[in-house]
């Protein structure tokens, strides 16, 4: 199933939460210089995802697949996947720094797979007339054993 993703967030961020993580999002130990340069935050049940835009926008999709993609998207400017322990049957999108949910998802209980594919980096900082941001976010779940955080395309910034 794909949900759209249109919400407003601060800081940079959003979170991929097992429903009732209390995690510490604010710790420096979540946003290492490795999660920084890799995109993407890693705890027990919460995962942090980055966005490039000034707007504080998310704008992209959710999608829950039965199965590991079977490639990775050549238009995406970064790739990064992590793995999250789901507890509560629940899997939210939350913003940051509220924690509102935007987004609820039942899945069974188990070890998930998230990639998180980032498109239009470059030129998220650009004016628009509009204001509307230009970088999508696309995020896919699937059911897979636990495993650490892996780069599978590095984005490299031109400012």
């Amino acid at each position: 199933m794909i949900y759209n993703l249109n919400f407003f967030t601060q800081y940079g961020q959003f979170y991929v939460v097992d429903k009732g993580t209390d995690g510490e999002t604010d710790d420096l130990e979540f946003w290492s210089d490795a999660a920084l340069h890799e995109r993407l935050a890693c705890e027990n049940g919460i995962l942090g995802v980055s966005i490039e835009n000034d707007y504080c926008t998310v704008m992209g999709e959710m999608e829950i697949l039965n199965s590991p993609p079977v490639n990775e998207d050549p238009n995406a400017d970064h790739i990064v996947e992590a793995s999250i322990e789901i507890k509560s049957g629940t899997l939210e999108i939350q913003d940051c720094p509220l924690s509102s949910v935007i987004q609820t998802v039942a899945l069974e209980n188990g070890s998930y797979r998230v990639r998180a594919s980032s498109y239009n980096l470059d030129e998220a900082h650009q004016g628009i007339d509009d204001q509307m941001p230009i970088d999508r976010y696309r995020i896919e779940i699937w059911k897979e054993s636990f495993s650490a955080r892996r780069v599978l395309k590095q984005w490299i910034s031109n400012y």
